[in-house]
């Protein structure tokens, strides 16, 4: 089994490093590393880190896939999933570039992937210190992510890492592409619920995750991609038709309370604001 590991970087050249070097002796064949910095001077940090990369002991091919812009998490991990470099790969390991493997943790994830009936593995997250990342699972009319399962809600495989085989995007399309950043992974979730696939959790494979996204809170960004992402998740988690409208109703109210809280809280109008404008498709790709 060709195994080919894909790693986004935004604007993140030391963790992107520790990252890639985690990636070397777990039998990797390929790393793709997506630079979606949209920055020359963030592009230049990153290939210099590349370069150190490059001068230790790594044992797979190293690729860098410069696109021309910020394709955000979806479409640039669809991207690496679809470019010539990755066409012998049999199976792709997605982390994030904030995160690292232990030492044995891909060998125990395809493990899993080879003897087990999962069409997805995750490994064991854990944080700095050692904490225990629990699964989450994703409230379909309130776009509540809880740790235990309330009524209206399924598990989904957290982005941060998971291992799949090709045959689960075979067109190249792992994510769908309406979302940016944030909700993908959840609606990738409804799709393996849908398709009756499985996911299993190696929980010997450990992988450490900061969970220090590259985006502050209570910025535009932020605040209008994750209320889009909620809108979007509505209109794409229903069982029937008549499903949808409760399901764009209830998300509705949920997001207008969320935006009233925290724009009191940040004493900053931006949460308000984002709301009225996740009803729309807009590119707020950079943060201000």
């Amino acid at each position: 089994m060709k195994l080919c590991a894909i790693v986004l970087d935004y604007r993140g050249a030391p963790k992107t490093e520790a990252c890639l070097q985690s990636l070397s002796g777990q039998g990797i064949d390929t790393v793709l590393l997506v630079d979606n910095s949209d920055d020359d001077g963030a592009s230049a940090a990153l290939a210099m880190a590349v370069g150190r990369v490059r001068l230790t002991p790594i044992d797979y091919q190293l690729h860098v896939l410069k696109p021309d812009t910020n394709l955000g998490f979806a479409r640039g991990v669809n991207f690496a999933i679809g470019h010539k470099t990755a066409r012998h790969c049999d199976a792709f390991l997605l982390l994030n570039n904030d995160a690292t493997m232990n030492q044995g943790a891909m060998q125990l994830m395809v493990t899993a992937l080879e003897h087990g009936n999962a069409d997805v593995i995750a490994p064991a997250i854990v944080d700095d210190q050692g904490k225990s990342q629990p699964q989450l699972w994703y409230q379909r009319f309130f776009g509540l992510q809880t740790i235990r399962p309330l009524p209206g809600s399924y598990p989904y495989p957290t982005g941060c890492c998971i291992l799949f085989r090709r045959s689960l995007a075979p067109s190249g399309l792992l994510f769908d592409e309406d979302f940016f950043m944030y909700g993908e992974d959840a609606l990738l979730g409804w799709k393996l619920l849908r398709e009756k696939k499985n996911t299993a959790i190696a929980r010997s494979a450990i992988v450490r995750h900061t969970g220090q996204g590259s985006w502050p809170r209570c910025s535009l960004f932020y605040e209008y991609h994750m209320a889009r992402a909620h809108i979007l998740l509505a209109g794409k988690t229903w069982k029937s038709p008549l499903e949808r409208p409760l399901l764009l109703l209830a998300k509705s109210a949920g997001l207008l309370a969320r935006a009233i809280r925290r724009s009191i809280h940040y004493r900053n109008t931006l949460p308000l604001t984002a709301f009225f404008l996740a009803w729309r498709p807009l590119k707020i790709r950079k943060n201000p």
